[in-house]
C-alpha cells in the first residue's frame, strides 16, 4: 500500500496562523482536526470537496431529526398548522443572516429548483436576449438552452471567461460584449443576465456588485446565481440589489442537502411562481405558493435552523476568515509541492475554493476525455477525491478548504496528486 494511501489525517500540527481555541477573525478556532468529530467523516476519510455537495455536522443532524420527529408525532398537526409558522421561522432568520426582508425569500430544494422557478416564470418574447458567462454551472445553462429552445427567438450572448483575470477586466468584457450587441441595433434587447456569484469550475469569486450595478444601468433584469455563496462569503441583499438571487444552504451553510434560498423582491413576486404549482396558486400570494410544495420531507429545509445555531457558536467571520485562509495557503502549497500555480493570483478572489494546476503533461490522453478515471482512482486508491477540469489551456484541480481541515490535509493531497500524475505522465512518456 501507498504510504499516502495510508496517511493519517489527524496525525500532523496545524499550521501556525491557522490554530488557535478563540473563534474571531483574527484568531480563528478551535478549527482544523479537531471538528472532525463535529462531522461524520470516518476514520481515514477527509473531505476535500465540500463545494459539491456539503456535508452538515452531528448538531444540524440532530435538529433535522428534531423536525422530522415531529411531523411524524401528529402528520395532521404539522402539516395544516405548524408548518408554516416553522417556515417562517427559518425566514425570519435567513432574511436576519442576509439582510433583507423575511417576505421576499422562499425557500426551496436547490439551485437548480431556483433557477427554473425565475427562468420559467418570466415571459420572454422574441428578440429577448439572455447574457451569461461562459463559467455558468452546467445545469444553469442548461436551462437557459431549454428558455431558448421553448421561445421564439430568445437566444443566449455568452461572455467568453478565461481566467486569470483581475475584476477590472472581467466587468469590462461582460460590459463591451453589452456595447456590441446594442451597436448591431437589431431590434433585440438583453432581458435577463445569468451571473455567477462564485463560479464552480474554475472556482472564481467574481466582482459582483460591480457587475449588477453595471447591467441594472442598462436595464438589464439581473439574476445571481450564488450557489456556492451563503456560508461562504457574507451576504448582504440590501446592499447587493439583485433582481433576483439563488443560494444553496446545503453547500457551505452547513444545512442538510435539500434546502436554498431564493431571493425574489416584491415588485416580482405577482410573475414568479413554484415549478410546480399547487392548491395555493393565486390564493395567498407568494408566501402562501411556496410554502407548500405538496407533501414532501420539509425537515431538510428546516434543518437551516440548526446550522445557523451552529455557525454562531463559532462565529460567522471567524468561519469565513479560516476556511479563507486555509484555501490560499493551502492553494500555494500545493503547487509548490506539483511545481505549478493556482490560478487567481488574487486572493480577493477566492473564497473558501481554490484552484491549482495540474503538471499533466498530455491533457488531451484518452485516459482524462471523461472525468470517471481520475474519480476512480482517487476514491478507490487514495479514500479521497477534488474534481478536475480543463481550463484555460490546463488541466485544474478545485479544492474546499473547511473547518475540519488543516495545512497538512493540502500537503497530503498535494502528494496524492503528485503521484497519480507522475504515473500519468510516466505513461505519456
Amino acid at each position: 500500500m501507498s504510504s499516502l494511501t495510508a496517511h493519517s489525517q489527524g496525525s500532523a500540527a496545524t499550521h501556525d496562523t491557522l490554530s488557535s481555541a478563540l473563534p474571531t477573525p483574527a484568531q480563528p478556532g478551535p478549527f482544523g482536526h479537531k471538528q472532525r468529530k463535529n462531522f461524520f467523516m470516518p476514520e481515514g476519510k477527509t473531505e476535500f470537496n465540500h463545494g459539491s455537495y456539503g456535508t452538515f455536522t452531528r448538531s444540524v443532524q440532530e435538529n433535522m431529526m428534531k423536525w422530522h420527529n415531529r411531523v411524524e408525532e401528529n402528520p395532521d398537526r404539522w402539516t395544516r398548522l405548524d408548518l408554516k409558522p416553522a417556515l417562517i421561522k427559518v425566514r425570519t432568520q435567513l432574511a436576519e443572516f442576509m439582510n433583507c426582508d423575511k417576505d421576499e425569500l422562499a425557500l426551496v430544494q436547490n439551485t437548480t429548483i431556483g433557477v427554473n422557478t425565475i427562468l420559467r416564470s418570466l415571459d420572454f418574447i422574441p428578440g429577448d436576449r439572455i447574457l451569461q458567462l461562459s463559467t455558468l454551472y452546467d445545469a444553469v445553462d442548461k436551462t437557459t438552452r431549454y428558455i431558448c429552445d421553448t421561445h421564439k427567438d430568445v437566444e443566449i450572448i455568452e461572455v467568453p471567461i478565461v481566467m486569470p483575470l483581475t475584476d477590472h477586466e472581467i466587468v469590462f468584457q461582460v460590459e463591451k460584449m453589452i456595447q456590441d450587441h446594442l451597436a448591431k441595433k437589431d431590434g433585440s434587447r438583453i432581458r435577463l443576465a445569468m451571473i455567477d456569484w462564485i463560479s464552480s469550475v474554475p472556482a472564481v469569486l467574481h466582482p459582483i456588485k460591480a457587475l449588477v450595478d453595471m447591467l441594472k444601468s442598462y436595464g438589464i433584469l439581473v439574476f445571481v446565481d450564488a450557489a456556492h455563496v451563503i456560508g461562504q462569503v457574507p451576504i448582504d441583499l440590501t446592499y447587493l440589489n439583485p433582481d433576483f438571487l439563488i443560494t444553496n444552504c446545503h453547500k457551505w451553510l452547513y444545512s442538510v442537502r435539500g434546502s436554498a434560498v431564493l431571493f425574489v423582491p416584491k415588485r416580482f413576486q405577482s410573475s414568479i411562481h413554484p415549478t410546480s404549482i399547487q392548491v395555493a396558486y393565486k390564493t395567498g400570494g407568494f408566501e402562501n405558493e411556496f410554502s407548500w410544495s405538496g407533501t414532501l420531507d420539509y425537515s431538510t429545509i428546516l434543518s437551516i435552523e440548526g446550522a445557523l445555531e451552529f455557525r454562531k457558536q463559532y462565529g460567522e467571520d471567524a468561519i469565513i476568515h479560516y476556511c479563507h485562509r486555509l484555501a490560499v495557503e493551502g492553494g500555494a502549497k500545493m503547487a509548490e509541492i506539483l511545481g505549478t500555480n493556482v490560478l487567481t493570483p488574487h486572493e480577493h478572489q477566492v473564497g473558501n475554493m481554490v484552484n491549482v494546476r495540474l503538471p499533466i503533461k498530455n491533457i488531451n490522453d484518452p485516459k482524462l476525455q471523461t472525468p470517471d478515471y481520475l474519480i476512480r482512482l482517487l476514491l478507490d486508491k487514495y479514500n479521497l477525491f477534488t474534481p478536475s477540469f480543463k481550463h484555460g489551456g490546463y488541466f485544474w484541480t478545485r479544492v474546499s478548504a473547511q473547518i475540519y481541515l488543516e495545512l497538512s490535509d493540502f500537503e497530503h493531497l498535494g502528494r496524492v496528486w503528485k503521484e497519480v500524475i507522475d504515473e500519468l505522465n510516466a505513461e505519456n512518456a
